[in-house]
């Protein structure tokens, strides 16, 4: 139920106030007891009733197992929920602008399904409201949506093997995207078999017998490999105490910004906006050399860079869910070699080598660096999954969401995996090594109006308020803090209110904490909370990021709730980093460590934050040669391993590739290299 919150809470209320989302049921910081926030109780007016979010939680459920009757019925069984919360006079002016999947997803459900009548009581609803007026021309492509997936279907059955490119014209649409995703739709409903051919697909209805070349292009998944482990019983695993592990509290990180921090556009093939670099040496490459895009999702090894291509759209990857490719240090691509199951997570170690993959069918595949199948095992039969399922009361065909995250040690020597709220470390032989349960949020919180959440320029304002700088410890700022405050009261040094107003704020946009916390005089201002109970899953703090440490003696759990927490080799929590919003990628080398959430990279040294940097959700983390790297769509932002900035480098095309080889940067598009040589030392710290 977490992942819902961040889909839901994107926009504004009504009034100016920003609504964050605080997921925290325990304190940020230090051992001073949080101040009781200001509780909306039912009937909150501002959100539907509960009833809504657990049509919600099935609606979002059902969709990701593919099972798009019972996500056609949840959504419909919202509507009504939805007219009651709008009907009432006394919400208004008060309701939040929400994210409602039942009427955008949700109608594409019912389309599929051929609800004919819950796409009008859809569209009466948006009709009727115009707190709902922005679904009003979605609700009418749900109409056409239906539509066309009865033309599709229609087309297939009389024209068995249709190219999916001739779609378009089939159906006598503009829109060749559009018909492209409904046939993926109607793929995943299981109506569809889409055989590879050439840069398309020949499309056939289920069950219709197809050619022998047509049948070699499609994938089928080898049988169930069982499961390697030891214990056949579950185990209770250790609960984390916040109150017996040290917090070092950061600016708390929003869930998004309100204004854009993507990278300046350019005209030119690559630009160095900065003058960062002597100079940039633009090469064409040769047509056999162009970079596949297929392969998008890129991971630095201890030797190079794997790069995967995840919707088995290569060559690479006929017959194949999907392929791998190697590059070495230099960037040399090495051979491609298609994957043995389909990689619905992917887990790489920078300073190891191989892989580990999670299919959909949660089978577990652990590939050496030679890129061959080292071993497997099913996760979902493990005995603490089923053990948590049961706790939790979770349906079986929910597994695969359920199992969030997978992480490998560089030897390859232990593994861990997490399931709602649990993460277990698992020996290469299949013993138990140890388990860690987080604490149940509960309430889960929306905070809506404060000052806590600040830029990265605004932080460094703040650090400069209370005379401090980078690296930091949140001791010091505790200890400046305090000190400030004691010099700044107004009954011993009147005159001083603007000073002490900007200190605040300061200390809050560092640490995410009121003044009140920080000195321990009871409760703040500056915002309320909005509290939302639900079931024990909804309660759960699921675990949405892991990694082991540089060294793989640690490991590093990142929760919805915005806490990192660091674990010991026998499974005790040593520390707690708390981020104030859900960490996305962790990656930890011998040197630093690095957590990147959906706007904000942190870069750790210990307890010290040696760096901040604002980005985009759209972003990519590489950490490789010494350097690390923000990769958007058509920029490259770069540091320092310390997170000192060193320069931007921008494209005019799609970046395929960006890496470091011998301390150059290298960006390759779809037809042209950038090498940017030379780099500026980054300004070294006080």
């Amino acid at each position: 139920m977490a992942g819902i919150f961040k889909w839901l809470f994107g926009g504004s209320s009504a009034g100016d106030d920003r609504v964050e989302k605080d997921a925290r049921g325990e304190p940020r910081g230090w051992s001073e007891p949080e101040p009781d926030p200001e509780i909306v109780r039912a009937p909150d007016l501002s959100l539907p009733e509960q009833k809504y979010f657990i049509q919600l939680e099935r609606l979002t459920t059902s969709v990701s197992a593919q099972d798009y009757p019972a996500a056609a019925a949840a959504a419909r069984a919202s509507l009504p929920l939805l007219r009651n919360w709008l009907k009432d006079p006394r919400g208004d002016g008060l309701r939040l602008e929400l994210r409602i999947p039942a009427l955008s997803q949700g109608g594409t459900m019912m389309a599929i399904t051929g609800d004919n009548e819950g796409l009008a009581e859809l569209r009466k609803l948006v009709q009727d409201f115009d707190h709902l007026k922005d679904y009003r021309e979605e609700a009418e492509e749900h109409f056409s949506d239906l539509e066309l997936f009865n033309r599709i279907r229609a087309v297939i059955r009389s024209k068995p093997g249709v190219l999916q490119n001739r779609m378009k014209a089939e159906l006598d649409i503009e829109d060749g995207r559009r018909a492209s995703r409904l046939v993926s739709y109607l793929e995943k409903n299981g109506e569809v078999q889409r055989a590879k051919s050439g840069n398309t697909y020949e499309l056939y209805m289920a069950g219709v017998a197809m050619p022998e070349a047509a049948v070699e292009t499609i994938y089928t998944e080898p049988d169930n490999p069982g499961s390697h482990r030891r214990e056949t019983r579950g185990t209770h695993p250790r609960e984390l105490d916040l109150k017996r592990v040290s917090i070092v509290p950061l600016p708390p990180s929003p869930n998004a910004w309100d204004r854009s921090v993507d990278l300046p556009v350019t005209n030119e093939a690559f630009e160095d906006p900065e003058s960062a670099w002597q100079e940039i040496i633009v090469e064409p490459i040769a047509k056999d050399d162009r970079p596949d895009p297929a392969f998008r999702r890129h991971y630095s090894t201890r030797g190079g860079t794997l790069s995967f291509d995840d919707l088995a759209k290569s060559d690479a990857s006929l017959g194949a869910p999907g392929a791998v490719m190697f590059a070495n240090a230099n960037g040399q691509p090495g051979t491609t070699v298609p994957l043995h199951r389909a990689p619905y997570r992917i887990s790489v170690h920078p300073e190891g080598d191989g892989f580990a993959i999670l299919s959909r069918s949660n089978v577990l595949t652990v590939y050496g660096g030679d890129l061959k199948v080292d071993f497997e095992t099913d996760l979902e039969s493990a005995p603490e999954v089923v053990a948590n399922r049961d706790r939790l009361g979770l349906a079986e065909t929910e597994a695969h969401r359920a199992l969030r995250c997978i992480a490998l040690t560089p030897e390859r020597d232990r593994y861990l995996f997490t399931h709602i709220d649990e993460a277990w470390c698992i020996g290469r032989d299949g013993k138990r090594l140890w388990g860690l349960r987080m604490p149940a949020s509960e309430p889960t919180r929306i905070r809506v109006g404060g000052e806590a959440f600040g830029t990265a320029a605004e932080i460094d304002e703040a650090l400069e308020a209370l005379g401090l700088e980078m690296p930091v410890t949140p001791d010091e700022i505790r200890k400046r803090y305090r000190q400030l405050a004691r010099e700044l009261h107004p009954d011993l040094n009147p005159g001083n209110e603007e000073r002490m107003k900007a200190v605040n704020v300061a200390s809050e946009r560092l640490t995410g904490l009121d003044p009140e916390q920080l000195d321990g005089s009871g409760g703040g201002e500056g915002g309320f909370e909005i509290v939302i109970s639900l079931g024990l899953a909804g309660q759960a703090d699921w675990i949405y990021a892991a990694a082991f440490s540089g060294t793989g003696e640690t490991a590093l759990l990142g929760t919805y709730a915005g806490r990192v927490v660091r674990v010991d080799r026998e499974g005790i929590p040593t520390t707690i980093y708390d981020v104030g919003s859900m960490p996305v990628r962790i990656i930890e080398t011998e040197a630093y460590l690095y957590v990147m959430t959906t706007t904000r990279l942190y870069v750790l040294d210990g307890d010290h934050l040696v760096a901040l940097e604002d980005c985009s959700a759209k972003c990519d983390l590489l950490v490789s040669g010494g350097m690390v790297l923000l990769v958007e769509n058509k920029g490259v932002r770069i540091f320092a391993e310390d997170g000192r900035p060193l320069g931007i480098a921008l494209t005019k095309a799609p970046i395929r590739r960006a890496y470091v080889d011998s301390g150059e940067l290298v960006i390759e598009t779809r037809t042209q290299c950038g090498r940017f040589r030379s780099v500026r030392s980054a300004p070294e710290r006080a």
